[in-house]
């Protein structure tokens, strides 16, 4: 009977809260995690969904984005059609007016006249592509400074101490680069090709074209050269530091149990809880920063990818109904388009490969 009321007395003193349950939250709000939320609209907030706990609906929030890009898309294509049946328009009434007229000076002047206008019509919309790549670019970097410091911080406590740092180092220097290529180097080439295309629209000569073609050759080698270098740079980095951050786990983890022969187990067990927790909060970061660059890019990418697909099909019925002047401006135009979009998604890519090894680093 005594030793029963023993028992009762102490049983209640193994009854205690389970702390560890506890510490993805907790690590949670020890990494900031708030921080991954700032500099996001309030549409790109609904897409990216809720981090407020230790789990992340990603799929939920992967199906949001779809649905809001095919929306983007589809509301660029409707209003992209109107401005591409005014380009049609225009070249009807030049092939019309070309086929009036027999004499070839003429024909050639009513020509430079609907590259005029159709120049006219287009500045607008190059000087809107080239602001809103260029804003959704300062987003991006923007939010890499305020979002990377917690995914590889929470990598760093989950083990990934080496790697976490050099990789972290790696995609602010990559970023650092895309801006000052995009700044000093691929938007000037850019507005060079584009002002070389009308230029070669206008008064044909075979040396703009080759400059042209050698400016269009210079800005795709810049952002293929810097997305190379980088995604080397994170893999080279990936396969030293990561060997090394393993050993050193498995060595401390050792150290721990040897050293204390009683409680070292327990430590180890307790210290392996503590980085999991930190593994948790890393994935989800990581995840909800995938989803939010997607999200930032989503606009930019819809209204680019339509204006570029637009303009090459302008420029090919402009091809067939032979007015090569006008084709060579429409042309040049879509290709401008095409590596705006290829810079901001050079930089998506960097930004996206960044938060992904991340969640890839080195676990206990």
């Amino acid at each position: 009977m005594r030793q029963a009321i023993i028992v009762l007395l102490i049983l209640p003193f193994f009854f205690c809260r389970a702390y560890a349950e506890e510490l993805p939250r907790q690590a949670l709000n020890a990494f900031d995690a708030g921080r991954m939320k700032s500099g996001l609209n309030e549409e790109e907030l609904e897409i990216s969904g809720a981090l407020d706990s230790d789990s992340y609906d990603a799929g939920s929030a992967l199906s949001r984005l779809w649905h809001v890009l095919f929306e983007m898309l589809r509301a660029n294509l409707r209003k992209e059609l109107g401005f591409a049946l005014r380009l049609l328009t225009l070249i009807f009434l030049c092939g019309s007016a070309r086929a009036a007229c027999p004499v070839d000076k003429i024909g050639g002047l009513i020509e430079i006249c609907a590259v005029c206008a159709a120049a006219a019509l287009l500045v607008g919309n190059v000087h809107s592509l080239t602001s809103q790549t260029t804003n959704a670019l300062y987003r991006l970097s923007d939010y890499s400074r305020a979002a990377l410091p917690v995914v590889y911080t929470a990598a760093a406590a989950s083990g990934a101490v080496n790697s976490a740092a050099a990789r972290y180092a790696a995609s602010v220097l990559a970023f650092d680069v895309i801006m000052g290529l995009s700044q000093r180097a691929v938007i000037p080439l850019i507005y060079l090709s584009l002002s070389l295309s009308l230029t070669n629209a206008v008064f044909p000569n075979p040396i703009l074209a080759a400059v042209e073609h050698f400016a269009k050759w210079m800005a795709k080698t810049a952002m293929t050269a810097a997305s190379l270098a980088f995604t080397a740079y994170l893999g080279m980095s990936a396969v030293i530091t990561g060997s090394v951050d393993a050993a050193a786990i498995k060595t401390a983890r050792s150290v721990i149990s040897g050293a204390l022969p009683v409680v070292g187990g327990m430590i180890s067990d307790a210290s392996s809880a503590v980085l999991s927790a930190a593994g948790v909060v890393r994935s989800c970061t990581g995840a909800f920063g995938l989803v939010s660059v997607c999200a930032i890019c989503a606009g930019p990418f819809a209204l680019l990818s339509v204006k570029s697909l637009v303009l090459k099909a302008v420029a090919d019925a402009a091809e067939s109904v032979q007015i090569p002047r006008l084709q060579k401006l429409f042309s040049g135009v879509g290709n401008a388009a095409a590596m705006l979009l290829g810079l901001l998604g050079s930089c998506a890519v960097m930004l996206f490969l960044s938060f992904a090894v991340g969640m890839k680093a080195v676990t206990a």
